[in-house]
C-alpha cells in the first residue's frame, strides 16, 4: 500500500496541518474483541464499549525526559513492575476523575511536551453506516451528500433506542450480504422501523430519514450492503491501526505487543514510491515507560468515550454539574493535554461516533 495515496486526500479534506513532521507515537488499546459479528443474542460481545486505540507521543525521534521524576510523584508500590490503568484509577469514568494520580500524569504530560492521539470508534455505529451510504450513493441527491453525517447519526439515534429488534433484523437479512431478492423486503423494514421509532429524533430530522428510507425502495443496486460476510461486521481491527502509519510517514510508531494485529499489518506492507516504509514496531510495554502511560491514557479514554456514547444529555448535563473540585481539576488537566496536542496537529485525533457523542463531549469538556 502506497501511503501517499491515501495520505493526500485525507490531508486535504480534513485541512491538517504538521503530518510530514517527526514523531514518536506510543500506543495502546482497549476494547479491542479482534471481530464483531451479530449472533441470536445480538452482538458476540457482552459488552460494545467503544474501542480506543490511544497513547502520547513527542516530536523527533528522542525525549530526554526522566520517567522516575513521575514514577517517584506516583508513589506506586514496589512491588509493581508495570504500571497499569488500574494502579492509576478504577471505577466509572467519573469515578476516574477523582483520581490525583491520573490528574498528576495529565500535568506532567502537558509540563514535559508530550502530546496525546487517540482513535475513538463507536462499533455499532461504524457497523451500519454502510446502510445509509449504500442508499444515499444510489439516490444520488446533493441535499443528502450535504447532510450525510446528521442522516447517519439520526439512524444510529433510531437504532440504538430499539437495538435488539433492530439487530435481530440485521441478523435475519445476513447483513452486510443482504441477497439482492431480499433487498425490497429488507427496505420496507427499514422504512417501517423508522417510522415506529422516529419519535427519538426531532421531527424536521425525522422526516429527512423517512423520506430517504422510502426513495430505497426505488433503487436497484445497493453497493454496500451485499457481497460481504454475512453476520460479521467487523473482521479485523487492523484497519483502524493503519490509518497513523501512513498519514505521520515520517513519525516512529510504538505499539504494545499484540501478535495478531502485527501479523495482519504485515499482510499489509505500507510503501513510497514502490519503496517500503518501515515506521512502526511492535515491543514490550514493561521495557517503555511511554507505553505504560499510554496504557493509563487509552483505558481512561476508553471509559470516557463509552460514557459518552451511553449517557443522555440530561444526565451528562447533570454529572457536570455535580463534579468535585478533584475531577474539574483531572478533567481541567486534560482539556489543556488535548488542546495542546490539537494545536500541533489535528490528525493526532481520529474520531468515528454520532454527532450526539461529539456534541456531548463538547459540553463535557467546557471548563
Amino acid at each position: 500500500m502506497d501511503v501517499n495515496e491515501h495520505r493526500a486526500i485525507h490531508i486535504a479534506h480534513n485541512n491538517l496541518q504538521n503530518t510530514d513532521d517527526v514523531y514518536t507515537f506510543y500506543y495502546d488499546e482497549t476494547n479491542n474483541h479482534r471481530k464483531l459479528y451479530l449472533t441470536d443474542a445480538g452482538l458476540n460481545v457482552e459488552q460494545d464499549d467503544n474501542f480506543v486505540l490511544a497513547g502520547i507521543l513527542h516530536k523527533g525521534l528522542q525525549h530526554n525526559v526522566e520517567y522516575s521524576v513521575l514514577y517517584n510523584e506516583l508513589n506506586l508500590q514496589k512491588t509493581i513492575k508495570e504500571m497499569k490503568l488500574k494502579h492509576i484509577a478504577k471505577g466509572s469514568f467519573l469515578e476516574m476523575l477523582k483520581s490525583k494520580k491520573l490528574c498528576a500524569i495529565l500535568i506532567w504530560l502537558n509540563a514535559n511536551n508530550f502530546y496525546i492521539h487517540y482513535f475513538n470508534l463507536n462499533l455499532v455505529y461504524w457497523s451500519i453506516l454502510d446502510i445509509v451510504d449504500s442508499i444515499i450513493s444510489e439516490v444520488d441527491n446533493p441535499f443528502y451528500f450535504m447532510h450525510h453525517m446528521q442522516i447517519k447519526s439520526d439512524f444510529y439515534e433510531l437504532a440504538n433506542s430499539s437495538r435488539g429488534v433492530f439487530l435481530k433484523n440485521l441478523q435475519d437479512f445476513n447483513y452486510p450480504d443482504v441477497q439482492k431478492e431480499k433487498c425490497d423486503e429488507f427496505y420496507c423494514w427499514l422504512v417501517s422501523f423508522v417510522s415506529n421509532n422516529s419519535a427519538v429524533i426531532p421531527d424536521f430530522n425525522a422526516n429527512i430519514l423517512n423520506t430517504l428510507m422510502k426513495e430505497a425502495l426505488k433503487v436497484d443496486d445497493f453497493p454496500f450492503i451485499s457481497g460481504f460476510d454475512g453476520g460479521q461486521l467487523i473482521s479485523s481491527f487492523m484497519i483502524f491501526y493503519l490509518r497513523n502509519l501512513y498519514l505521520f510517514k515520517n513519525a516512529k510508531h510504538l505499539f504494545d505487543d499484540e501478535y495478531h494485529i502485527e501479523n495482519d499489518i504485515k499482510e499489509v506492507p505500507l510503501t513510497e514510491n514502490g519503496k517500503p516504509i518501515d515506521n512502526y514496531e511492535f515491543v514490550k510495554s514493561h521495557e517503555f515507560e511511554a507505553i505504560q502511560i499510554s496504557d493509563v491514557i487509552a483505558g481512561f479514554l476508553g471509559k470516557y468515550f463509552t460514557y459518552l456514547k451511553n449517557v443522555s444529555d440530561e444526565k451528562l448535563k447533570l454529572d457536570r454539574s455535580e463534579l468535585n473540585f478533584q475531577q474539574i481539576e483531572t478533567l481541567a488537566a486534560l482539556r489543556r493535554l488535548i488542546d495542546a496536542s490539537d494545536d500541533v496537529s489535528q490528525g493526532f485525533f481520529n474520531v468515528v461516533s454520532s454527532e450526539g457523542e461529539q456534541r456531548r463531549n463538547g459540553w463535557f469538556l467546557q471548563i
